[in-house]
């Protein structure tokens, strides 16, 4: 019988969409519980497709669901059909059924799920109103700056937050947020929210730090577009044209882009044979960073926690959302670490602008001091597992 089987320990859950911070944290949490307690029985879930690159070599096992596809129209997020030709909301039903019978069978002690009480498309009610009188305890983990996310302020996110959630982590800084942001929480889910700080994977790989100071800067610069938007076919023809002017006095450049293999993208770099181009991807993207002077990033939450944790100068490109939270995150975080990262708008930067922000960084010009840099929380993931392992504890003593 399945139930004379142990219990899972902990299931992690996160959405999946256009990026990758949900998968990136919550994976990033997995891999500090797998290190902190290696006898305990962790599983991560999620539509992520390169889970098993973010993961890499480390003891963390996972399940595969069907991935959500977005678009941004206007600066707003809009589900559309999935790679498995289901739409958004009709995935939404399977994987909630498949979720469902995942805690059935595995019966998880714990379960933490990223963002919404509800996931993306409602896909976590049918498990939460499933295990009502489980004791299983439902964990919530929500990013640094909220931001103006229609489910996570919701009546029905509120509602389910207080019939199923124990506990509420949040992964910011108060040293560079302030508490605005855990007050928001705080009137939203009516919980006080335990402060872990910013969750950085890398942190979690344990040899890069070493690697980073005693690796050779010989790449220029790293650049990371995970998904094309609305605006940035444009933005990397100017790029092109950037790294064109520059050229290779300061070493290789290596692009990681969606659509990497397109005709469309390849002519853009035509005739720069020190530009490399590839997908997006997990362990080989970290082994350019810790050998480039530079990087160019967008703002997501999970590229600027890998650029401060290896303290890489970088460009911060910044998409135009409609709740601007990569605005607010990152003007946040530069008084804190200073010019290690510079910013500049897809839609709007022009190209001796993005020429002079490439050059400043690839020349070493950071100004944010040891101290200043240290005071950046990025211990997250580690404190996070922490406090899960304390629910843990003191529900099933």
């Amino acid at each position: 019988m399945i139930t004379d089987m142990p219990r899972l320990d902990i299931l992690i859950y996160a959405h999946d969409g256009r990026g990758l911070g949900h998968a990136s944290r919550s994976i990033g949490i997995g891999m500090a519980l797998r290190r902190l307690y290696p006898s305990l029985r962790i599983l991560f879930v999620s539509g992520c497709k390169i889970s098993q690159e973010l993961i890499g070599d480390k003891p963390l096992d996972w399940l595969k669901l069907p991935s959500y596809e977005t678009e941004v129209v206007e600066g707003k997020s809009k589900g559309i059909t999935g790679n498995s030709m289901f739409s958004d909301s009709d995935l939404g039903e399977l994987r909630g059924a498949q979720i469902n019978k995942i805690v059935e069978l595995y019966r998880p002690k714990v379960v933490l799920c990223d963002h919404t009480p509800q996931g993306k498309h409602r896909e976590l009610v049918p498990a939460l109103k499933a295990s009502g009188g489980s004791d299983t305890q439902w964990v919530l983990g929500v990013r640094g700056v909220v931001g103006g996310v229609p489910q996570a302020k919701s009546g029905l996110a509120r509602q389910l937050f207080e019939s199923h959630y124990s506990e509420l982590l949040w992964y910011g800084d108060s040293f560079v947020l302030g508490h605005e942001h855990m007050h928001e929480l705080r009137k939203q889910y009516g919980k006080d929210p335990v402060e872990c700080g910013y969750v950085s994977r890398l942190s979690e790989f344990g040899d890069h730090r070493v690697a980073t100071a005693g690796s050779a800067k010989e790449l220029a610069a790293t650049v990371a577009i995970p998904w094309l938007g609305e605006k940035s076919l444009m933005f990397v023809k100017r790029l092109a044209r950037s790294i064109a002017r520059i050229g290779s006095v300061y070493g290789a450049w290596h692009i990681y882009v969606e659509g990497a293999d397109s005709a469309e993208l390849k002519s853009l770099f035509s005739g720069l044979d020190y530009c490399r181009l590839e997908r997006p991807s997990g362990r080989r993207y970290v082994d350019s960073l810790l050998t480039s002077r530079s990087a160019l990033i967008y703002g997501g939450y999970n590229s600027i926690m890998d650029v401060l944790s290896l303290h890489i100068p970088a460009v911060v490109v910044l998409r135009k959302m409609q709740d601007n939270e990569q605005q607010i995150h990152l003007q946040k975080l530069r008084l804190a670490a200073g010019n290690l990262l510079l910013s500049v708008e897809e839609s709007q930067v022009q190209e001796n602008e993005l020429t002079a922000a490439l050059e400043a960084q690839m020349k070493g010009g950071v100004t944010a001091t040891a101290t200043e840099q240290s005071e950046i929380s990025l211990d997250g993931a580690e404190r996070a597992a922490q406090q899960l392992y304390r629910i843990l504890q003191e529900a099933h003593r």
